[in-house]
């Protein structure tokens, strides 16, 4: 921890740690978007666009950052976003993540294709255990899996509603990083080129019983990280009424993340969902989506107090998790950072990524004259840098 904090002092120092250290068919997964690669820059650049007003001669020495998130008070206005492949960054990274998160005070969000038990990230997500799901075209295995969750005490389940089908991530294709794993030579010479990644990780599984697997799948789809699963690409067909269903049978939370629609918003609102997530997916799923931060304040104003708003996609400054509160979204995921910071330390380095943030959060406040989140408001933006 503190190498990496001698070396890293934002998130993009972080990121250049963590691209040095992983294989290049890894970092690729991790980093790049689809087909052209463009929507992730383009997430970074609308974000650099909206400006923040500050206030000046404001007693600002009373600062708090702490939010209350679905009842929940937390001293950060994070959650970690569900992201993919943890465990192939750092030895058991997913379990490295979620007790970061936990030390920080803030909600991890464990994924469909985990390969940690749910019960497992249950004892590391003290701060809050939430769980992602995409559906597949056998629903009652879908719907096994989110009984499972609920057993193992996951308080918010996060429909991800974005990915219809496999996006068109063509240099993951290339180098065998789908799901699941396919090795070819290209992976293969990826990893040697790594030596010291791949001994502190592959050959670390492989002497304590083999690659993780996929922990909570059900047993007709099979989990092997690099083998055939079967019956588990995202169903095409999934509609609200996979939304009415899943409001049945769940009954904590509800989030549906990869909302880019206020018409799509509200129509959730009719539906039960407690929470929206602004997101287009870290720029991982389609080109041609618009940055996530130009169409939030339309969600915002189409849902008003109905329910809570949450905003992803393009966060590498604390300042802009500034920004999209201003907006007026509640809370902010969080998922390349503490994915880079895990790579470059593991759980410390994880950690460090959200301290990071944290500060900059802090900065940004001070700045901008604020003691408390909820006093921000478009107020606090500078006019014609945000779209309306």
């Amino acid at each position: 921890m503190g190498d990496i904090s001698r070396r890293a002092h934002n998130i993009a120092q972080v990121r250049d740690l963590a691209r040095r250290r992983l294989p290049r068919a890894i970092w690729e997964f991790i980093e790049r978007g689809t087909e052209d690669d463009l929507l992730t820059g383009r997430n970074v650049e609308a974000l650099q666009k909206v400006q923040l007003l500050p206030r000046t001669l404001r007693d600002v020495s009373g600062r708090s950052s702490e939010i209350e998130l679905f009842g929940r008070r937390q001293p950060l206005p994070l959650v970690i976003a569900p992201t993919g492949v943890s465990d192939l960054l750092w030895h058991r990274g997913e379990r490295a993540i979620a007790s970061a998160a936990a030390s920080a005070g803030i909600p991890f969000t464990q994924t469909t294709s985990s390969t940690t038990s749910f019960a497992d990230i249950a004892k590391c997500a003290t701060a809050g255990h939430w769980m992602q799901m995409y559906l597949w075209e056998r629903r009652d295995l879908s719907w096994r899996v989110v009984e499972n969750a609920a057993e193992n005490g996951a308080e918010v389940l996060v429909l991800t509603v974005d990915t219809p089908m496999w996006p068109l991530r063509e240099f993951n294709k290339r180098a065998g990083m789908g799901n699941p794993v396919r090795i070819n030579r290209t992976l293969v010479s990826d990893f040697l080129k790594r030596p010291s990644w791949f001994a502190s990780v592959i050959a670390r599984y492989y002497l304590q019983g083999g690659l993780p697997q996929f922990a909570n799948y059900p047993p007709e789809v099979g989990g092997k990280l690099t083998g055939t699963v079967s019956r588990v690409a995202n169903s095409a067909s999934v509609c609200w009424a996979d939304v009415d269903e899943l409001r049945k049978r769940w009954s904590g939370k509800l989030v549906i993340k990869g909302v880019l629609s206020a018409e799509d918003a509200k129509i959730a609102l009719d539906h039960g969902v407690d929470g929206i997530a602004v997101s287009n997916h870290g720029g991982r799923n389609f080109d041609s989506s618009p940055p996530a931060i130009d169409v939030l304040a339309s969600v915002v104003d189409a849902v008003g107090d109905r329910a809570t708003v949450l905003f992803d996609s393009g966060v590498r400054r604390g300042a802009d998790v500034v920004k999209a509160l201003a907006i007026g979204a509640k809370a902010v995921l969080i998922g390349r950072a503490t994915l880079y910071g895990c790579a470059a330390g593991g759980q410390a380095g994880a950690r460090h990524a959200i301290d990071l943030l944290a500060n900059e959060i802090d900065v940004a406040m001070a700045m901008v004259g604020v003691n408390r989140l909820d006093e921000l408001d478009r107020s606090y933006l500078l006019p014609g840098t945000i779209r309306v």
